[in-house]
């Protein structure tokens, strides 16, 4: 069937993959030379690379870690709210406790309106 509109090719996704390559030796490569233009000390080139390169390595790393701290934190901070929810349970069942059996034997203990236990029986 012939249509008037043009056929577009689509990518195939690789852009995906070549798109963080080429972020890291392009901030690998700013790094370095920041690294060889505002050094205390005179740096070669070789340094400046290794110095940029691994200064980038460094702060992927420091995300990583910082990532699985996060996760980390949050299992904890799960394991904290439930050990809370089970204070504040245990403290209502410590303090309702005893208000429930006073309120219970009261109730108990109260005289009936009728003395024939089934009324349903006159009528």
């Amino acid at each position: 069937m012939a249509t008037d509109y043009p056929e577009r090719s689509r990518s195939s996704g690789m852009a995906w993959l070549y798109a963080p390559v080429i972020l890291i030796l392009f901030l690998g490569g700013a790094l370095s030379v920041g690294a060889y233009f505002a050094s205390d000390t005179p740096l070669t080139i070789a340094e400046s690379i290794v110095a940029g390169y691994g200064g980038l390595a460094a702060i992927i790393a420091g995300l990583f870690i910082a990532l699985f701290g996060v996760a980390l934190s949050l299992v904890g901070a799960l394991i904290g709210i439930v050990a809370a929810g089970g204070a504040v349970a245990m403290t209502l069942f410590i303090i309702g406790s005893p208000i429930l059996a006073i309120v219970l034997i009261f109730l108990l203990m109260r005289k009936s309106k009728s003395d024939c236990p089934d009324p349903a029986a006159h009528q």
